[in-house]
């Protein structure tokens, strides 16, 4: 079998308990994840920045066993075909070839959020299922080694696996041992309100995974890159800072780059809907007189972020929509349960 590489340390114990639960969040990006110079085990072109989201969390228990004849993914009750997977299972083969477990592992995972529609559940999924599935077979990694565990399911996975703010490092390294997240601020850091606007429930028209292809064969793919390389450092000094004038620049500037890269495909890819526009105006209005501020990950639902004293002026703007909304703060990285 072909290696599937992560950064390793600790070794399996002695007794397996075969059996561990644990939760995370989804993280939504400042500086995007958008791009990977290897498709295999996502490994992306840039650093990227983001926060892990309070409300949105997934949790998931890890069974390994012998009654099985194959790896399986049961998602709020409902069993997952065995070809759609292929991401958790790069996971679970990773785990097996570090410890020598034979035994197949059976992964029972529940949202409190929609799937598919750029709130980040595949990071947030596969963070969980890389922290369940490595305790339950005996391995007790650190931080860096769950990230690049959990980096091999979905690449954003990475950033749910540390506390708060976090960077992940592209790396250079063919192996991937050095690209992994690491946290740059804790949640309490900056106590900023977070709002996750619902502007449509139906899964994306196209994975994430797809529109990074496509988007690498747009004739202004060199140009995206070479204007965000410098996106990690920008937004990092200013939530180190929490300077939000900088983070709003930075944040919004990062946010339209990656859409109108989308749309320079052939053909186009529309991630925004009529109602993402609309709010997005409002947002843009009022963060010329208040703090606030906002994003989009590779889907139609808009994320905001804003200071205390803002909140109830952007709440009134969501409401005046009629859109539904989960009003949160920075969330904790994964852990055990």
């Amino acid at each position: 079998m072909r290696p599937l590489p992560f950064q390793s340390g600790k070794t399996v114990t002695d007794t397996p308990n075969l059996k561990a639960s644990a939760i995370a969040h989804a993280n939504i990006a400042v500086a995007k994840y958008w791009g990977k110079r290897n498709n295999e085990i996502n490994l992306p072109y840039t650093d990227s920045i983001a926060f892990n989201v309070d409300a949105l969390v997934t949790e998931t228990t890890a069974c390994w066993n012998d009654d099985d004849f194959r790896d399986g993914l049961v998602i709020n009750g409902w069993e997952v075909p065995a070809q759609n997977i292929g991401r958790l299972q790069r996971i679970l083969d990773a785990i097996r070839q570090k410890t020598g477990l034979t035994q197949r592992c059976i992964l029972h995972s529940k949202n409190n959020f929609n799937l598919a529609t750029g709130l980040a559940s595949s990071a947030s999924g596969c963070a969980a299922a890389a922290l369940a599935a490595s305790k339950a077979a005996g391995l007790d990694l650190n931080e860096s080694e769950l990230s690049s565990l959990a980096r091999l399911g979905s690449g954003s996975a990475a950033r749910s696996i540390p506390d708060g703010w976090t960077r992940w490092h592209a790396g250079t390294r063919e192996d991937g041992s050095d690209s992994y997240a690491v946290s740059i601020a804790p949640p309490n850091h900056w106590p900023l309100h977070v709002f996750v606007v619902q502007v449509s429930d139906t899964p994306k028209s196209i994975s994430s995974t797809d529109a990074m292809r496509k988007c690498q064969d747009s004739p202004f793919w060199q140009t995206y890159l070479n204007e965000t390389k410098d996106a990690a450092d920008i937004a990092q000094n200013a939530i180190v800072q929490r300077d939000f004038a900088a983070l709003t620049a930075a944040m919004h500037h990062n946010t339209m780059l990656l859409h109108a890269l989308a749309m320079t495909c052939q053909p186009p890819i529309l991630f925004l809907a009529p109602k993402s526009l609309e709010l997005i105006q409002h947002i843009l209005r009022s963060s010329q007189a208040m703090q606030v501020c906002c994003t989009l990950d590779a889907g139609a639902n808009v994320v905001i972020l804003c200071e205390e004293v803002c909140w109830p002026f952007v709440k009134n703007d969501i409401i005046a929509l009629g859109l539904p909304y989960i009003q949160t703060h920075i969330g904790h990285g994964a852990r055990l349960i």
